[in-house]
């Protein structure tokens, strides 16, 4: 019976722990949080009761949860504010990371872990570095939402569904995002042939308003609404999918590097292979000088932090 540890309860968390209870991925999703009082409110609003909605338990648990836990998904912190950048979130939430990782160590948990708290690159860094874990095994969503994002702007303009664009972004969760113009398809081509054969044209000032928009787009959102949360559920969930399936997907994620880009240690987005127990690999080869180039950037930005 596979069970999933949601660690915070925040709009992130729970709209984590709605969408797992949705797709039915886990029988078990134990909610951990230090406000006890608001996490069992979570667990029975959650929870749908009719089995007919779906079979899983959801509930209010405790770190000893993490201990026979399939996969962990790591939210607390405090989330950013519209003037804010991910980055400035180091202070307080950097504190939160070491003590999420010394619990998990406590409990002996061995699952896979999953980071979104945010600056997800540093978060990741720091919990994986505490756990001795530099293997994939602990990962954070990194990119893949920006990716996500930049697919369907992209879609938008090219006046197509989004399942007919593949896109990658890669580098920092955050301003010093890349977005993969080189691994672009539309359709299954590569993103010039498709333009040819469809005698459309893409300039430098449209990529550059794309990526514009993308790198835009989750301050707007906080800036119209307060909090963004269901993008990034639907992406963890998807997450969450591929690991208790043992299934394997390429998407950007982060993770420390070993040695990718001539990097060990730093935390940043590159596409990966994502199998059941973690992170197996990354992939640079089809990077272009360029994007290389701002990569690196945003790993050296990255590696500068210190808490």
């Amino acid at each position: 019976m596979s069970k999933i540890s949601v660690i915070g309860t925040g709009f992130v968390g729970s709209s984590i722990a709605y969408s797992l209870m949705l797709t039915e991925i886990a029988e078990e999703i134990a909610l951990i949080d230090i406000n006890e009082t608001a996490v069992k409110a979570e667990a029975a609003d959650i929870r749908p009761g009719f089995s007919f909605i779906s079979p899983t338990r959801v509930f209010a648990g405790n770190w000893a949860d993490t201990g026979d836990s399939d996969l962990i998904i790591v939210t607390a912190g405090f989330n950013r504010k519209a003037d804010e950048s991910r980055l400035d979130l180091i202070g307080k939430n950097s504190k939160i990371a070491i003590s999420v990782a010394d619990c998990l160590k406590a409990n002996k948990a061995k699952a896979p872990v999953i980071v979104v708290s945010n600056p997800v690159d540093v978060m990741t860094r720091i919990i994986a570095e505490r756990l001795n874990e530099t293997d994939g095994h602990v990962f954070g969503t990194g990119c893949m939402l920006d990716a996500a994002r930049f697919t369907y702007v992209l879609a938008d303009f090219l006046k197509l569904p989004e399942k007919a664009v593949w896109a990658m972004v890669a580098g920092e969760h955050g301003a010093g995002q890349v977005l993969l113009w080189s691994s672009v398809e539309i359709k299954g081509l590569p993103l010039k042939t498709y333009l040819a054969e469809n005698g459309l044209t893409m300039t430098d000032a449209d990529k550059e308003a794309i990526a514009k928009r993308v790198a835009g787009m989750g301050a707007e959102i906080i800036k119209g609404k307060g909090r963004t949360h269901y993008g990034i559920a639907g992406c963890t969930a998807y997450l969450a999918s591929v690991v208790l399936n043992n299934q394997t997907a390429i998407v950007p994620l982060t993770r420390p590097l070993k040695g990718e880009l001539g990097f060990t240690g730093p935390c940043v987005s590159l596409p990966c292979v994502l199998t059941g127990k973690g992170v197996r690999q990354s992939m640079t080869d089809s990077l272009s000088p360029e994007e290389e180039d701002a990569i690196k950037q945003a790993i050296v930005k990255l590696d500068e932090v210190r808490i």
